[in-house]
């Protein structure tokens, strides 16, 4: 029995467990193998060129009808008359004046927006209370100068009464500045008078000689009825001012040409208030 067990031990011992074999590695010091090389696939071919579109037929460009808006009434508008340029111009600087009176701004801007045209108005309208229902309006720079008719006066300047207040310039409106004052050289023996308003954002000075008849015939005569449109909307600025300068004219006999009073026996401001402007304006 000894025997048998030692001949199963050492069969046991002789059986040993079985593990696989590591892969094959290359031997050191040789070469790796060559890989096959790839193969360059072909190149696509190139698009084809662009087709060319027609071009389009040339436009003749042909200028659109403006057909004018009809009126309301269906009609064709009718065409409006273009306005006058200018108005006549008045010597500037201004001759040498009688006398002269500076005027309230309040008179004429008494609210905004205040206009040139506006300030005409309420000058138009204290001509018109005080008795001038006649005067014509000149270009001046910065504004406008509006002229009374010539009147007769007395020596403390107060008007002389009706017919004989307005003997001296009986053809009224629409006359030349210069024939009103050529007709004053001319008129019978006493004393007369022009006032003439300024509106200006000027400053100015008279020049040293009054107007003789010489200087009178070479002034621009034919003054407006009434200040244009375009005057009329200009602004009446915080530089702009008025003032009223009076020509007075006196004629001691029918053989004498009239002169100028350079000064007047009486002011500026009592010649307004004489012919009843100054009460008129500050109203």
């Amino acid at each position: 029995m000894l025997c048998a067990a030692l001949l199963l031990a050492a069969c046991s011992a002789g059986e040993l467990p079985q593990t696989s074999a590591p892969p094959d590695e290359a031997p050191a010091g040789s070469e790796p193998r060559d890989e096959a090389p790839a193969i360059d696939e072909p190149a696509p071919p190139p698009p084809p060129p662009p087709v060319a579109e027609p071009e389009p037929p040339s436009v003749i460009d042909r200028p659109a009808v403006v057909r004018p808006p009809a009126a309301a009434n269906g009609s064709p508008p009718t065409a409006s008359r273009p306005e006058p340029t200018v108005l006549p111009a008045f010597p500037w600087p201004p001759p040498r004046y009688s006398a002269f009176a500076l005027l309230e701004r309040a008179w004429l801007a008494p609210q905004e927006p205040a206009t040139l045209g506006r300030a005409a108005q309420h000058l138009e309208d204290a001509f018109d209370l005080a008795g001038y229902v006649e005067r014509s309006y000149y270009r001046v720079p910065g504004g406008f100068a509006l002229a009374s008719r010539a009147e007769k006066i007395h020596p403390d300047a107060s008007p002389f009464a009706p017919p004989a207040r307005w003997s001296a310039d009986s053809a009224g409106a629409g006359r030349s500045f210069l024939e009103r004052i050529t007709a004053l050289f001319n008129a019978p023996p006493g004393r007369y008078r022009v006032i003439v308003f300024v509106v200006t954002d000027q400053d100015f000075a008279a020049t040293p000689q009054p107007p003789s008849e010489a200087v009178a015939r070479e002034w621009v005569g034919g003054g407006g009825l009434r200040l244009p449109p375009s005057i009329a909307a200009q602004a009446y600025s915080a530089e702009h001012y008025a003032s009223a300068l009076i020509y007075e004219f006196a004629r001691r006999d029918e053989r004498e040409a009239g002169q100028v009073r350079a000064p007047s026996d009486v002011p500026g401001r009592v010649h307004l208030e004489k012919g009843g402007l100054w009460q008129a304006l500050a109203q």
